[in-house]
Order: structure tokens, then sequence, then C-alpha cells
């Protein structure tokens, strides 16, 4: 065995840099790519639903939806590609750690009846829709139509998020004869009360409020956000931005099967009310069988390039009203396409990269033969990766799969 000399003892017990192992070229790649700092979306425009109570058919009060007409609305969100997103994303992007669509709806369901586990539920869950249930103490597990513990946790565990509606439901603001010390003291607990409540029955955290009937003054309103609630909503149909307070966040309630409140609701930025436009399918077809709408990028498909041209070809729609046309792009609301109608073709390129991993473009137009608007929304993907690779390794546009390649890939099973 050899002898190691001081010298060399000292130089193993050296850690090693890394610019002695690889070489100071490759101890800091300044040529590596650096990540995109996070730019907040704060454009976008938020719209909460507030139900109540479902039937099956006819309801019998104001507060009651039937169960047709609240598919019908979950179906024309669907339609019209408007996003329902978790109060939860909602409270994110106030804190401003993270972005939403544009456009975007919130589902609240207000009390606790049985009547949204029963009917609403199983719609929801069908269509993927999150949404946020409003308890209060006093009609939780009750009898009668209250939902159980049971029901209430079984919606928690599939899409549903948990708020407070107070311990009794009574309007805050009204003292009914208590003197200032008391008062204080039943404001806390149908507030912070009603909170760890909640929290300690269902096991999640609960991080809204509801007003009960929207009674409020500026005094709940600080004692809801120092009670620990992130957010508190109130029953004045307005829509939220970014600069909305987060203790008087509008609602549009739903009544009896009225859609008054609901177009209100899902008319965003000057577009025509859901309910009174006619939404086609992106793969829509005429007589012959052959697509209505060369759309690009394809629906569906996943892309490299950040800043991509947006183009619909409309030639086998026949002639379209020139000025009816609008584009809107998910990030930049309506934007200025051009239309040529000679080509019947609607184009737009977008001018920045896009922050989003996925895009949604809508389009409205107008047949000259018509006089209701037509819809038709798509959307795609964004490799946000692939902006980082060499130009010769940038991996190239997936499409989405035809129907034909699903058949094939179906019947190889």
């Amino acid at each position: 065995m050899t002898e190691t000399t001081l010298p060399d003892e000292a130089l193993v017990a050296k850690p090693l840099e890394p610019a002695e192992l690889f070489g100071p070229e490759k101890a800091a790649d300044p040529d590596a790519p650096k990540a995109e700092p996070f730019e907040l979306n704060k454009s976008s425009v938020v719209s909460i639903l507030l139900y109540h109570d479902f039937v099956e058919r006819i309801p019998k009060t104001e507060m009651m939806v039937s169960v047709p007409t609240f598919r019908a609305q979950m179906q024309a969100l669907k339609n019209a590609s408007i996003s329902v997103i978790p109060m939860s994303d909602f409270l994110a992007w106030k804190r401003g750690e993270k972005n939403i669509p544009d456009e975007s709806v919130v589902i609240t369901l207000d009390d606790g009846w049985v009547g949204e586990y029963q009917f609403a539920f199983p719609i929801m869950k069908e269509f993927g829709y999150p949404f946020t249930i409003y308890l209060y103490k006093k009609y939780v597990n009750t009898g009668g139509r209250s939902m159980t513990i049971a029901q209430i946790k079984e919606l928690l565990a599939n899409g549903g998020e948990l708020g407070s509606h107070s311990i009794s439901h009574q309007a805050l603001a009204m003292k009914n004869g208590r003197d200032y010390a008391k008062y204080q003291e039943w404001l806390n607990e149908e507030i912070a009360g009603s909170k760890k409540w909640l929290e300690d029955t269902f096991g999640v955290p609960c991080r809204t409020f509801a007003y009960p009937y929207g009674n409020k003054n500026d005094e709940i309103v600080q004692l809801a956000m120092d009670a620990g609630y992130e957010a508190a909503v109130t029953v004045n149909p307005q829509k939220i931005t970014w600069d909305t307070p987060s203790g008087k966040l509008g609602r549009f309630t739903q009544q009896w099967d009225k859609d008054v409140n609901f177009k209100l609701a899902v008319s965003f930025h000057g577009r025509n009310d859901v309910a009174s436009s006619k939404f086609v399918k992106m793969d829509a077809v005429d007589e012959q069988g052959n697509k209505m709408f060369d759309l690009k990028p394809e629906p569906n498909s996943t892309i490299t390039d950040r800043r991509p041209v947006i183009e619909a070809g409309l030639a086998r729609v026949g002639g379209v009203v020139q000025d009816s046309v609008i584009l809107r792009i998910g990030g930049y609301g309506a934007v200025p396409a051009e239309f040529d109608p000679a080509a019947q073709t609607v184009r737009y390129q977008i001018p920045q990269k896009l922050r989003l991993e996925e895009c949604t473009a809508t389009l409205v137009f107008r047949r000259t033969d018509s006089d209701k608007d037509e819809v038709v929304s798509w959307k795609f993907k964004i490799d946000q990766k692939s902006s980082y690779l060499p130009a010769d390794a940038a991996p190239v546009t997936e499409p989405a799969p035809t129907v034909d390649a699903k058949k094939k890939t179906a019947s190889a099973h």
C-alpha cells in the first residue's frame, strides 16, 4: 500500500468545487434558460352564482330552481366555454398567486338544503364543476329538509368547498335589543364561532363567509376579515374584478326558473348573453359532412409557438355579417381581428407571449340570413417548456386525435 503524504491527505480532505470537477465553463452556464417571472393577469372577471334549494320539476318558492333549468344553465356554461372554477382558485388569484381564466364562474349553494345534495350535486358531478356550500350550524343535520353530516362530507369529498353562513342565519346588523357587549359577543359567535365549528366538524378549511340575507355593515365586514376569512360574499348582483374588496363580493341569486340573473352573470365584456346566442360545436359539419369551421390552432392541440396566429375559416358557414364578427382570446378579451369577407376568414396574431398553459378562443358571428348570433369556442394548449429548447430540438405541434384515429385506438384494445 502506498503511503499518503500530508499534502495528499489535505487534498483528499478538501471538498471539490464544481469548477474543479468540470472546469469553470461548466460551473455556471450563463446561457441556461431562466424561467420567466410570474405575471398576474388582473384583467379577469368573475361571476359568483348563488343557488338555494332545488326541486325535480316545479319550484314552489322563489328560492327553488328546478332540475331542468339548472341542467340547462350548466350546459350553457359548457357550450359557451365559460370556466367554472373553485373558490380556492379565485382566492389564490386574489392573493396574487395564480391566474384564472379571463371569464369564469364560481358556483355557490346556500343553507344546506337536501335538494342541493339530491338534485344539484349529481348534475355538477356530471359536468365536473366545483362548488362551495355555505352552511349555518342550526340547519346542519337537523332533520326535515336539511342535509346530514354524511351527505355534506360526500359533497366536500367530490368537488365541494366549505363556507360559513353563520350560526343562526339571522341578520347580523340587527341588534334585537342586545346591549353593545352582548351584541359584540353574539356577532363574534355568529362569524368566528361558526368558522371554528364547521372546521372542527368537517375537518377542512372554511375560508369564506356568506352574510345571511346579505345583511352587513363596515363593522361586520371587518369582523369577518378579522375572524380569518379570506373573503365574504353578499347577494348584490355584481361581477368581481381584481379591485373588488374581498369582504364585499357580489353574487347573482337564481330565483324560480327565471334566467334573468343567470344571463347577467354570464354576459362578460359586452358578449351577448349566453341564453340568447346559439352555440355551435367546434367540430360541427355541414349537410355534406364537411367541417363547418377551419380552426387554428387546432382544437385540443398542443402548440409550441407562444405567439400563435388565431384563425377561423367560415367559408362553409355561408354569408357572414362583417360587423357581427367578434374574436375573444383568453388573456386578451376581445381583440382587433382581421376579417376577410372574400375568403370568410377571421385572423389575429397574438402580440405577446401567452402566459397560461391553456388558451380559449371564442368567435361570435351572425349569418346574413339570421337575426341571432352564433358562437363557436375552442381550446388549445401551449407547451411553455419548448420556449427554452434550441430551435432544432423544439417538439412539433401535436394535433388533436382524429375520429378515425380514436376508432383505431379503441379497436386495438
